[in-house]
């Protein structure tokens, strides 16, 4: 994305009541397609948050600062990742292999693949580990997996 084109979605975070502002940044994140980006307006610099974006989604982002202060931040961050859900799939009894190998197939050289199960895929952690990807896996409340891989 140009630097000076404008996202399209941005989300002024400063009305929001401070409890409420991690969680929605996240949900709207999370929601971001490859090359998708989210312009964040904040009243103080977001450090905390982007070590917390670091820590749980590595790679999956870049982080772009717009505007620095003293009275508004804002942030342009893009997704790396592209991101499947593999719970409908194998909730509708189907076996999501195939899909995912076609992401792997698609994917740029500096994106991510980040995988959503109910359970840890095990099994593609092998299969994709011996093609040379590194994987970090971080179990979910209420038992599902996120599985974010990336080339080593």
């Amino acid at each position: 994305m140009d630097a000076d084109a404008t996202p399209r979605t941005i989300l002024d975070v400063r009305p929001l009541i401070p409890a409420e502002r991690h969680r929605t940044i996240f949900e709207m994140i999370d929601e971001l397609g490859t090359g998708e980006t989210l312009r964040l307006v904040n009243d103080h610099d977001p450090v905390p948050l982007r070590y917390q974006l670091d820590a749980t989604r590595p790679g999956q982002f870049t982080w772009n600062p717009v505007e620095t202060g003293p009275e508004q931040w804002s942030i342009d961050i893009t997704s790396k990742a592209r991101v499947i859900d593999a719970r409908p799939i194998i909730a509708r009894g189907d076996e999501p292999f195939d899909t995912i190998m076609d992401a792997v197939g698609e994917l740029g050289p500096d994106e991510v693949l980040v995988i959503v199960a109910p359970f840890e895929p095990v099994p593609l952690e092998g299969v994709l580990g011996e093609q040379g990807f590194e994987f970090k896996a971080d179990e979910l409340e209420g038992g599902d997996w996120r599985v974010c891989f990336s080339r080593g």
